[in-house]
């Protein structure tokens, strides 16, 4: 007999069922599986690699630029020479030297203006200028390079032709002692690459501190301690004789063996000028005996002491012994105003002979010349070939004067035939 689908113990077996078939299925259900972490292979490892180092980079870009924007305000340009200056003190702008005299004024934006910047000490023999600068201009904090460890970071700020900041990243690896033409530095060692556009950069360590300024040395750019310019730059400034700043060139008291030579009895000689500064645009060569100032007898140095006085004057009227006769020179008292900012000096001095080769203990080398030096002067004369040194050496009775030119800097000196 058909068992009906609506008689209830029907009804009441096939819920059972369906129920016993829920409780099993929940029994046995799964639970969730974990989505599973496949290692990277060998091939993906450089790319993340490459990632990791690309964030690392773009981190230290990022305190690069803003250790850059710190000093920013310590950094300026010179409008006139078109290099860097580092504001180093209150009032005082520091900036490598270069070849040629430099301009008695130059002009920066500082605090959003433009002010006139004033020479205060530049010479040839130096590797710095020193420009006097409004005193609430903005200081460099100094950090001495001896704080650094071997391998830190330092970053070269300098400024481009149109004012804008640049800067580039480098190591320290420490400092040795060098010779910058006359003066003892100290060089510190680093893979920054300095070059014309870097002149004058201020070298900041990490933390804002001025650790060296890019200066010309012999032609080449190098990074010179702060420390030691420093304590040299004010001995500079301190000195009493004013003449080298004010007129490029250097006198004293003529020898004995000099007075013989340029038959003399006593007087004070020129030892050396500058090319492009007053005293060699007046005329005045080393060799030159003083014999007088505005008519005033000249014996000793305290005699030339008129030339660094405040003066009204244009003109001094000097009267000097060249090669056996007296000239007249007519010393320009005061920088022309028209002529603040000048090019002229600028130019590498083309004149006199090219030395080559100087052999160690000749008597090339007892002059002082260096391969590339000029001979511009033998006995007073024009050097216009080598055979006018030789033809003097043959005629000489014992000694020959020679006057040579390295950089724009021009000195005499006597030299013995039989050295």
């Amino acid at each position: 007999m058909a068992v009906r689908r609506s008689d209830p113990r029907y009804i009441a077996v096939l819920a059972v069922a369906c129920l016993v078939i829920l409780l099993v299925g929940f029994a046995v259900k799964p639970g969730v599986v974990p989505e599973e972490v496949v290692p990277a292979s060998a091939s993906d490892l450089p790319q993340l690699a490459r990632y990791a180092d690309r964030r690392m980079v773009e981190r230290i870009a990022g305190h690069f630029s803003y250790i850059a924007t710190q000093v920013e305000e310590s950094v300026v340009l010179l409008a006139g020479t078109g290099q860097s200056g580092v504001v180093w003190q209150a009032g005082e702008v520091v900036t490598s030297a270069r070849l040629g005299p430099f301009p008695a004024r130059d002009r920066t934006a500082l605090d959003d203006r433009e002010v006139e910047l004033q020479t205060s000490v530049a010479a040839p023999h130096l590797p710095y200028v020193l420009l006097k600068a409004p005193l609430d201009a903005v200081v460099s904090g100094r950090s001495p390079v001896r704080l650094y460890p071997w391998g830190s970071w330092l970053l070269a700020v300098w400024r481009s032709s149109a004012g804008g900041l640049r800067y580039a990243p480098g190591n320290l690896f420490g400092v040795i002692e060098r010779r910058c033409g006359e003066a003892e530095v100290l060089e510190v060692l680093t893979n920054l690459e300095l070059g014309p556009a870097q002149a004058g950069a201020g070298i900041f360590s990490l933390d804002g501190g001025l650790v060296a300024v890019a200066l010309d040395c012999a032609g080449t750019l190098i990074a010179v301690e702060v420390g030691a310019l420093e304590l040299q730059a004010r001995s500079e400034a301190e000195a009493q004789d004013l003449l080298p700043q004010r007129y490029g060139m250097r006198l004293a008291m003529a020898e004995e063996d000099e007075l013989e030579f340029f038959r003399q009895e006593g007087g004070v000689i020129v030892r050396e000028t500058w090319w492009g500064h007053r005293a060699h645009e007046a005329g005045l060569r080393p060799g030159d005996v003083v014999l007088a100032i505005d008519g005033a007898p000249v014996s000793t140095l305290d005699d030339v002491g008129s030339l660094v006085l405040p003066v009204s004057r244009e003109l001094f009227d000097l009267r000097v012994w060249r090669a056996r006769r007296t000239l007249r020179i007519r010393l320009q008292a005061r920088p022309l105003a028209e002529a603040a900012v000048s090019t002229r000096g600028f130019v590498e001095p083309q004149d006199g002979l090219l030395l080559g080769p100087v052999m160690a203990g000749s008597l090339a080398a007892s002059t002082g010349a260096r391969p590339g030096d000029r001979l511009l002067m033998v006995n007073q004369k024009p050097a216009l070939a080598f055979s006018d040194l030789e033809d003097a050496f043959r005629v000489a009775g014992g000694q020959v004067h020679l006057v040579l030119e390295r950089r724009g800097r021009m000195w005499g000196t006597l030299v013995r035939v039989d050295e």
